[in-house]
């Protein structure tokens, strides 16, 4: 059985500390003493800190997040590992710049972002670790993505992704996700035998792959989500529903179910 590394505040506060970045005062308010009210993000991330947790990382790692969004999975670590020197990167420039404000405001030293495209990456030192979160499905040049982040890699370096499965073999609960889809993605996601080759292409070898996003996680999405078309009811529906998605979503981020309508593999370059 895999270790737990998260505990619920730490699960239920991720994402925190990004309560300044929110326009509306309510919902700054909400987002700086339970988190934002997505609970899907804390799912993905927490299943990679889960698989970054137990890798054995050299005092001083060099982290690169490539994709790193609202970088929830970053701050955690920055916080919990003072001597790593973790970089995010991402092509939004705003997101980027609130980032370093929100990292500057906490006293994070070791964490920095850079406005780049994450297929296009540069190291002075290679990476010990590169992990990314929902990033190769919105891109049409994957395994060149891959093949970079290789190049900046370390030998010994790992690969961490986090993927969703083809949404046409994810198992849905109410009958209205079945239609769910999300209209940025450049493929219908991956299948293993998919992103194993993907893998292999880019000179990577496959150590492991699991699943997220099992029963539990699943239903907390779904709850979190209802009425998806309508976001003022979508809102409401989440508030209500928050305490039992919130609990789910924690269940699944460290169980080890037998499916999932997610992918998490570990990876490392293929002439380590």
């Amino acid at each position: 059985m895999r270790k737990k590394h998260l505990t619920f505040l730490d699960f239920l506060w991720m994402g925190r500390e990004q309560w300044p970045t929110y326009p509306h005062p309510l919902a700054r308010t909400f987002v700086r003493w339970l988190g934002p009210l997505g609970v899907h993000a804390r799912i993905r991330n927490a299943h990679v800190l889960r698989v970054v947790e137990d890798l054995p990382l050299p005092s001083g790692a060099h982290v690169l997040d490539a994709g790193c969004g609202r970088a929830y999975a970053s701050f955690w670590l920055a916080r919990r590992h003072i001597d790593w020197e973790i970089w995010g990167i991402d092509v939004d420039a705003e997101v980027v710049k609130h980032n370093q404000e929100v990292a500057s405001a906490l006293g994070l030293g070791n964490l920095r972002f850079r406005e780049r495209d994450v297929a296009d990456v540069e190291a002075d030192i290679p990476f010990d670790l590169v992990f990314s979160i929902d990033v190769l499905e919105h891109m049409e040049n994957d395994v060149g993505a891959l093949v970079n982040w290789r190049q900046v890699m370390s030998r010994s370096g790992w690969l961490v992704l986090h993927l969703p499965l083809r949404h046409q073999r994810q198992r849905r609960i109410f009958r209205a996700f079945k239609q769910h889809v999300i209209a940025d993605h450049v493929r219908d996601e991956y299948t293993e035998e998919e992103i194993k080759d993907r893998l292999a292409q880019a000179g990577f070898t496959l150590h492991s792959i699991t699943y997220g996003f099992g029963m539990c996680g699943e239903l907390a999405f779904e709850l979190n989500y209802l009425f998806w078309q309508l976001p003022w009811l979508r809102a409401s529906v989440a508030l209500l529903t928050f305490p039992l998605a919130i609990s789910l979503g924690y269940v699944d981020s460290w169980s080890s179910p037998s499916w999932g309508n997610s992918l998490i593999l570990l990876a490392r370059p293929s002439t380590a």
